[in-house]
């Protein structure tokens, strides 16, 4: 029999001799389908049927597994079956019906794998799915490695010690269907499939039988393509592995991702190598052309763009990448400085000493150490994240000038805004009397007059 002929050339390029398989059967057509093969296959594997109750649609979902119970009790086949409140746990994790069903069998799978030593789990994903799949991927936008399509054979998703093998892949729905009814086996309808709602099923019913008014072998053609789309992707991942190293930077605490934004612009196709290290992110699919973009502008610096757990920021020669959260917000908690030492505040760390001041000290300050008259800012004074409104009188400068101006001058991006530290006298007041290794208030610069110098450096 042609099908039987095809499933067990597949299966013999993915399973060896030995090895126990588990086979995810709903009750459906391809999944009554793929058992069948697995029972009638001249490789004689060895298997056992795993079956999933979600309690979605109430006697129906029960039918289903006393269905698939019984195929096993009459071919003698092992059944594990489970069952889920699928609704709650969607509603739990703010998951869609769909993907919560999903994470569900699949967490389910690969635990009955660890257990019980199953080498891999059996979908039976077909032809029409995967062509369906590419598809909605175009449609989501999820790039080159979206019109992949399915794998033959992978890991279970999140769980990538388990390996997930499709041995329907190369079937099309209607030789499952010509199959089950040549042998004279039932399967179970899930109504659920006709329901619009569901965006795969108003690509199956809606626009697959406009594509096969186009082109007949619609989805034969898709499967094809999405073969191309596999092999052009493995091209663009030797070239991204190659180009990655020259623009990554070490993105220091707190920082998720570096990327040097000079770096990145010399390459000729930087506006996709940006889209490919954002992907784990899930920023929308137009962010990197827009980063690219505003790179291009001479006030490109403190740009932002956000994704649901991220947010992307620019500054004069970066981009980074963090997670969003407290870390980008501002702070009302202080530190309260009472005197010479060393203090921790947030990601910060600096020392604190006071020292007799003579002719011969030099009163360099660089990048990281300030130098200032004892007097002027005497114990107890506070560190604190700055906020909006504060403002100092910058040594060498005439007037004041508020710190978000300044932040500007210094090309800080909004993480190094939020992360900003500054020093103030106890109590609550606008007026900083320095930014933390980097400027000083005039009031408090070191004079003749100054018998004792304050130093606070940065560790």
């Amino acid at each position: 029999m042609r099908c039987q002929e095809k499933f067990d050339s597949v299966l013999s390029g993915q399973v060896s001799a030995g090895e126990n398989v588990l086979v995810a059967v709903s009750g459906g057509a391809d999944s009554i389908c793929m058992a069948e093969l697995f029972l009638r296959s001249s490789l004689h594997p060895s298997f056992s049927v795993a079956h999933c109750n979600f309690h979605l649609r109430g006697e129906e979902s029960d039918a289903d597994e006393e269905f698939v119970r019984n195929w096993c009790r009459e071919h003698s086949v092992e059944f594990t079956c489970t069952g889920f409140d699928t609704l709650a746990y969607a509603s739990a994790h703010g998951l869609s019906v769909e993907m919560a069903a999903r994470e569900l069998r699949y967490d389910w799978f690969a635990s009955v794998c660890a257990e019980r030593n199953f080498s891999a789990v059996a979908v039976a994903h077909n032809s029409n799915d995967n062509a369906e799949t590419l598809v909605l991927n175009l449609l989501r936008g999820t790039g080159l490695k979206g019109l992949r399509g399915m794998d033959s054979s992978g890991v279970v998703p999140g769980h990538p010690g388990v390996r997930l093998l499709r041995p329907m892949l190369e079937f099309s729905r209607d030789e499952i269907l010509g199959f089950l009814q040549d042998i004279g086996t039932s399967h179970r309808e899930d109504r659920s499939n006709s329901d619009p709602a569901i965006k795969r099923n108003l690509i199956r019913n809606g626009i697959f039988p406009l594509f096969a008014k186009v082109n007949p072998s619609a989805v034969k053609t898709l499967n094809r393509e999405a073969g191309l789309f596999r092999q052009a992707c493995s091209i663009v991942d030797d070239y991204i592995g190659s180009v990655t190293p020259s623009v990554l930077r070490d993105p220091g605490e707190g920082v998720l991702l570096k990327v040097d934004a000079k770096a990145l612009m010399a390459l000729e196709h930087s506006c996709y190598v940006l889209y490919r290290l954002l992907e784990p992110y899930a920023f929308p699919s137009g962010t990197a052309s827009s980063v690219i973009e505003s790179l291009g502008r001479e006030t490109s610096s403190g740009k932002t763009f956000h994704a649901p757990r991220h947010m992307l920021v620019t500054s004069s020669d970066s981009i980074l990448v963090v997670e969003k959260g407290e870390s980008l917000s501002e702070s009302s908690d202080t530190l309260v400085v009472t005197g010479p030492g060393t203090y921790g505040f947030d990601s910060c760390r600096f020392t604190v000493e006071v020292t007799e001041r003579n002719l011969s000290m030099s009163l360099a300050q660089p990048r990281g150490t300030l130098a200032v008259d004892a007097s002027a800012i005497p114990f107890p004074f506070v560190a604190r994240h700055w906020r909006e409104g504060d403002w100092m009188r910058p040594l060498g400068l005439h007037g004041r000038k508020k710190l978000s101006d300044m932040f500007t001058d210094l090309h800080f991006s909004a993480v190094d805004k939020a992360h900003a530290l500054v020093f103030a006298p106890d109590g609550e007041t606008s007026h900083v009397l320095a930014l933390s290794g980097l400027r000083i208030d005039e009031s408090i610069r070191v004079t003749d007059k100054c018998s004792k110098v304050l130093i606070i450096k940065n560790l």
